[in-house]
This record gives structure tokens, C-alpha cells and sequence, in this order.
């Protein structure tokens, strides 16, 4: 076993859930294409705050821009998510392509007998290991590693680039992890965007350590210390599981967590503290952020010294940011998820496997997770409003940066680059702009109403540098891939199912709110509710526990769809928009995968939180009091993005499904056959 593969194992035996194998992929070797063709996406922006500023005189740039060429809204996917979103625009077509249906899929017959599904991130899923490890007492070596895959089906627009010769770099766009290196003699960079998980496997998780709270949160940790008489705190950070350590096969058997530790040490007077943490040392003042750390959690495996100087390594390395919250009279301190290094990744982020490490040569360590705006720290209070704008602000200005530089080496081809701050902003700050949602506080409004708005006029700087940086034959296209709205009320699917008859409860599940499926009657149940739009039919021979046969299905489906329909709040608003059975929208969807319905909500409504992981509280809607308080969740039609191109588009209907074809049609590629969107540059044939 050379050292590549050693490193594959270890990255794969790291117990992080999400952690693919990894191999080097070979450079591409250049495009003759002169042509360029530069996209920028901007995750959620809304054409109609959007209009509204550019007719205010605060987005000069988008308005040079549609004065160029056009500004008009665009059709978003049904389901409005991010990621069938982004796999309509990578393919060219709609999740009948793609497949991928939600921010959350099941596989319908998970193996054991604690569940009866089994909820997994739609865009990449986890196989175990093929073969069992070299065990040696209490320790063990892997042979095989579990190999994350991408679940995004149907190839990518830039596979078509590269294959013509064409240079191609894809900056952070979501569904595109793991990355894949494509065929064909054109150079292809590209770093991983939404769907990159920390080094827990987990799309982070961050840690706070202070005197009053202790408990895991989702997203989050609170560890309770105190200081020692001498103003130290000694105490560790939490690392993945100990991959080389044997655990035996007993189920109550758990793998020990790797740690490193940390210790702090404050002034006895002064807002200021010393901090040691995996052999790093720094001092920060109070309210002062760190620069990113390099970590290392050793496994303690016996002879590493003599296995690393072989190539062998024996422990995982990654990198966290601090922030001094509070020096006296109570130390509290956050420590960021723990991000994979782009300079020494424990598992690719990026094809070549080197760009990573060649982009953090050139701009320093940066974000790698997914999503890297850290909104469970402020939904938990981890982080307040202004803390975490500023952890907020520190991912754009090191995408800014990466962004800047790649315009300016972009000789030819296509470049994409993807901002998804400005989607996160907006889901935790609409309800300061919005008077009617239930959950905002007067006092925060009157300091935060303006963050959404500043959020679009911060891009309209980058569109202005995108604009300069073109050439008289060059494109720009900069668009967003939905909407946004507020979330004000929150519809818990499951309790309707229940009370209507669909989903029935076993005595243990009616004495009390129904958890991760807990307490479900699945032998008389008929349809349940899991992910964020989505129903599906307890069908016989699909679900582990199917009840309904295939050809009662769409009856049943028709009955729920009507008596969805008339749901009203207490108001009398529908709370539901409109329904659609996916066998009628996409008719080459699996059967197997996907949803059998998908519940478009209304403007102010969602799936509640709840719903989205099928739990099932007594009431049926409540108010959303979650500082998670914008949404985009709802009716594909009320939530259009928007797009702005340098030169005209010469069809009515824009749809995110056409970006792909019309990107191939600048470089004169004709429309593969499976997109099922049009080039937006190119005259709609007319009936004769």
C-alpha cells in the first residue's frame, strides 16, 4: 500500500459520515477557446428587492448591467431549494435528470429495525467500507474506506466545455460534492461549495465553552467551565471519532472521539486572554476574532512516529476560528466548526486535489464547509446579530478575494462563481424588515432592518468589477436561482396526516409529541411527511412498512391533494398554494427516490421544523419564532429569481434550467439531447 492510498483509508475511516476516498485527478492541459464566459450566481437574491433598490440608485452596477443587455425575472425549480436549484442550472434540466428532489431524501428501506426510513443530505450519501479492518488488540487498520458519492445524476454543462478544449473553473457551486474530474483536454478547476461537511462529517458544528450552559444543540456544542483560582481553563476540543481504534461489534460499543486540548488563561483584570490549542498560542483581546488555526488530533496509535515516517499518517488535521466573547467577569469563547484545511485536507475539496491547497497559498487559510455562515450560533445564541455579521463578513471578503483574482487570470473559457452569503443573510434577518412576522423584536428591528438591503447593495460592487473586467465579446451573466419571502408561520405536515386519518399513531406515539418517527403505527399508516416539501405514500414494496398498494396510490394522492388545498389558518388564509404530484411534473423521476407529492405553501408559510425531519407535535401550525425567519420554501411561482445578462435575451420565459444551454451556445455547442432548457440567446423557432 503506497502512501495515497494510505491517506485514502485514513480519510475514509475518519468515522466522518460525509468523507469520500480520495485520488489524485489529473490536470487538464488548456483550451484554444479565446471566448469568455463569466456567470456569477448570487444565492436567494429577489428580483423584486432588487428592482426596488436598482429604481432607488443604489445598485449602479445592475443597472449598467440591464441597461447592456436585460434584467428580468427567472423561473426556479419546483422545489424552490438550493440544491434542485443548482443541479436544474449544472444540468440543464429538471430533477427528472438529476434527481435530486429536496434539501432531504430517505432511503425507504434502511437496514436494522430502529428506523423505518432513513433521512440522508440529498446530494451526496455515504456507502460503508467493503472490507472489514486489520484489527491488532484495541487498535485497527482499514483496508477499505467508506466512499461518499455524488448523487446529482446526469452530466454537468462543463462536461461538454472541457471536452470541446474549453478552460473551465467552478467556484463553490452547490451539488457539486464530491467533485469530479471531467473528461476531455480542457483545463477544469473547481473547489466544492454547498454539501462540504466539516471534519465531524457533519455540515458544522461549532463549540462554546462558558460557565452556564452545557449540551449538544443541532449545529452546535455548549461545554460548561469554569476558571481555576489561578484564572486557567484546561480543557479539550472535540475532534471525529478515532477511526484506528477497535471498538469490537457490539452495539453499545461507541468509538472513542479524537481530542486536542485547549487551555486559556485570562488577566486577572484586563480583557484579555492567552489561548493554547494544539500547539498554537495567541492572544486575544475581547470581542476579537482569530485567524484561522491550524489543528491536529493525534490517535495515539502505538509506533506513529515510525508509521508517519513512512507515509503512514496516524492523525486528522483541520482548522478552527476563535472568538473572545466575554473575558470577565465569566470567560465565554466560541470555536468555529472544525473546517477541513485546504492547505493539508484530510480528504479532497477540490479536482485538482491540489487547487485547494494552491488557493490557500495564494489567499491564506479559508471557509471550506458547505455552508459556512454559522446561523445555528446565532439561532442559539452562541453568536449575537452584530457577531455573527462579522464571522458573515469574513467568508465574503475571502470569497471576495478568490473571486477578484480569478477575474483577473481569466484569459478564457468559462468562469463561475457562486456567492451564497447573501441567502443565509436573508433567511436570519427578514424578519427585521418585516412588520407582520411574529417573531421579530422591535429593538432588533430598529438596528438590523437594514442588513437584507445592504446585503444586495455589497454585491452590486462585485457586479461592477465583473463589468470591467469584460472584454467587447465577452458574456456576463449574473443570476440568482430563487427568491425570498418571510416565514412567518409554520405548518407541521405530519400532525395534519395524523388528524386526517393518513398517519396513524401506536399508544406510545398519542401520549406525547412524536419524535424521528417514534410512535408511528406504520402498518396503518398511509402517507407521511419527511424533508421540506415533501410527501410520500407508504407504499407496499418501496417503504420498509408498506401499506398502500401502487395502484391506489393515485387516488390517494388526488384525495390528499384535495383536502390539502382547502387548508386555512385561522384567519381563513389558505396556508397552501398549490400541490403537485411528481409523477404528473416529472414523469422520468424514480419511483424509488423520490417524493410522491410536493407541497407548495403559501407566501408566510413552511413546513415547520418539525415536519422537515417527521416529527409530529400536537398543533398544527405555529408561529415561527426562530431567528431563521426568511424563506424561499414555498410555491416555486412566488419565489422567481432574477437575472441580469450583458446581452439580450431573446426568450419570454427564463428558466434556471436554461443557463446550462445557453453557456454551451456562446461556445457554439449545441443543446445535448437530456437538457430540457433552451439558450436564452437564441430566437424560440416560430410555429409555421
Amino acid at each position: 500500500m503506497d502512501r495515497r492510498d494510505f491517506v485514502r483509508l485514513v480519510a475514509c475511516g475518519a468515522g466522518a459520515s460525509l468523507l469520500p476516498g480520495c485520488g489524485d485527478a489529473p490536470e487538464g492541459n488548456g483550451s484554444a477557446s479565446g471566448k469568455r464566459v463569466l456567470v456569477v450566481a448570487f444565492d436567494g437574491l429577489d428580483p423584486r428587492i432588487i428592482d426596488s433598490l436598482m429604481r432607488a440608485g443604489k445598485l449602479p452596477n445592475y443597472k449598467r448591467l440591464a441597461e447592456q443587455g436585460g434584467f428580468q425575472k427567472v423561473a426556479t425549480s419546483t422545489p424552490p431549494h438550493t440544491p434542485v436549484a443548482f443541479s436544474s442550472i449544472i444540468s440543464g434540466a429538471d430533477p427528472a435528470l438529476h434527481q435530486i428532489f429536496d434539501f432531504i431524501h430517505r432511503d425507504p428501506r434502511p437496514e436494522g429495525d430502529r428506523l423505518a426510513m432513513r433521512p440522508f443530505f440529498s446530494t451526496a450519501d455515504t456507502s460503508q467500507a467493503e472490507r472489514a479492518p486489520l484489527t491488532m488488540g484495541d487498535w485497527q487498520i482499514p483496508l477499505s474506506g467508506s466512499q461518499t458519492n455524488l448523487l446529482r445524476r446526469g452530466p454537468a454543462f462543463w462536461d461538454y466545455l472541457i471536452r470541446e478544449g474549453i478552460d473551465t473553473d467552478v467556484y463553490y457551486v452547490p451539488s457539486n460534492y464530491p467533485t469530479i474530474e471531467p473528461d476531455g483536454p480542457g483545463r477544469f478547476r473547481t473547489i466544492a461549495g454547498m454539501g462540504t461537511p466539516d471534519l465531524l462529517g457533519d455540515y458544522g458544528k461549532f463549540t462554546f465553552y462558558g460557565p452556564k450552559r452545557h449540551g449538544t444543540v443541532g449545529g452546535g456544542r455548549f461545554v460548561q467551565v469554569r476558571m481555576d483560582s489561578n484564572h486557567r481553563i484546561r480543557t479539550e476540543l472535540e475532534g471525529p471519532p478515532n477511526f484506528l481504534r477497535n471498538t469490537g461489534s457490539g452495539k453499545n460499543n461507541k468509538t472513542p472521539m479524537l481530542t486536542t486540548e485547549l487551555e486559556i488563561a485570562r488577566d486577572p483584570t484586563e480583557r484579555i486572554a492567552k489561548i493554547s490549542l494544539s500547539g498554537s498560542l495567541l492572544l486575544l483581546a475581547e470581542g476579537e476574532w482569530s485567524d484561522w488555526i491550524p489543528i491536529e488530533f493525534a490517535t495515539g496509535f502505538p509506533g506513529s512516529t515510525a508509521l508517519n515516517a513512512v507515509g503512514a499518517p496516524t492523525s486528522i488535521h483541520g482548522m478552527v476560528r476563535l472568538y473572545l466573547k466575554q473575558v470577565h467577569p465569566d470567560l465565554e469563547l466560541y470555536v468555529s466548526a472544525i473546517n477541513i484545511d485546504p492547505s493539508n485536507p484530510a480528504n479532497p475539496i477540490s479536482t485538482p486535489v491540489d487547487f485547494s491547497h494552491e488557493l490557500a497559498t495564494r489567499h491564506g487559510r479559508f471557509c471550506t464547509i458547505g455552508i459556512p455562515e454559522d446561523t445555528k450560533s446565532l439561532s442559539h445564541q452562541a453568536l449575537s446579530e452584530a457577531e455573527f455579521l462579522e464571522q458573515t463578513g469574513s467568508v465574503e471578503e475571502e470569497r471576495a478575494a478568490q473571486f477578484r483574482h480569478a477575474l483577473s487570470e481569466f484569459k478564457r473559457g468559462c468562469l463561475f462563481f457562486y456567492f451564497g452569503a447573501t441567502d443565509l443573510v436573508q433567511h436570519m434577518f427578514w424578519r427585521d424588515r418585516d412588520e407582520r412576522h411574529p417573531g421579530r423584536v422591535p429593538e432588533q428591528a430598529a438596528e438590523f432592518h437594514g442588513v437584507v438591503a445592504d446585503t444586495y447593495i455589497k454585491t452590486d460592487k462585485l457586479v461592477g468589477e465583473a463589468l470591467d473586467a469584460l472584454n467587447p465579446n465577452d458574456t456576463l451573466i449574473v443570476f440568482s436561482d430563487h427568491g425570498f419571502t418571510s416565514f412567518r408561520r409554520g405548518f407541521n405536515l405530519n400532525t395534519w396526516l395524523e388528524q386526517s386519518g393518513y398517519l396513524r399513531l401506536s399508544t406510545k406515539g398519542r401520549r406525547k409529541k412524536v419524535e424521528k418517527q417514534s410512535g408511528v403505527d406504520w402498518s396503518r399508516t398511509r402517507a407521511y411527511g419527511l424533508g421540506m416539501n415533501a410527501l410520500y405514500v407508504n407504499m407496499q414494496g418501496r417503504e420498509k412498512y408498506g401499506t398502500v398498494e401502487r395502484k391506489a396510490a393515485n387516488g390517494l394522492l388526488e384525495n390528499i391533494r384535495e383536502e390539502l388545498l382547502k387548508v386555512r389558518d385561522e384567519d381563513g388564509t389558505a396556508v397552501i398554494e398549490r400541490v403537485d404530484l411528481v409523477e404528473e411534473i416529472y414523469p422520468g423521476a424514480d419511483r424509488n427516490l423520490a417524493p410522491d407529492m410536493f407541497i407548495g405553501y403559501n407566501d408566510g408559510y413552511r413546513a415547520s421544523w418539525d415536519t422537515i425531519l417527521g416529527d409530529m407535535p400536537r398543533t398544527l401550525l405555529q408561529d415561527n419564532m426562530d431567528r431563521w425567519s426568511g424563506t424561499h420554501l414555498i410555491a416555486a411561482e412566488q419565489v422567481p429569481g432574477m437575472l441580469f445578462t450583458s446581452r439580450p435575451v431573446l426568450v419570454d420565459d427564463a428558466s434556471i434550467s436554461d443557463i446550462a444551454p445557453s453557456i454551451l451556445d456562446l461556445f457554439g455547442i449545441d443543446t445535448p439531447r437530456q437538457m430540457t432548457g433552451k439558450s436564452l440567446f437564441t430566437s424560440p423557432e416560430k410555429p409555421a
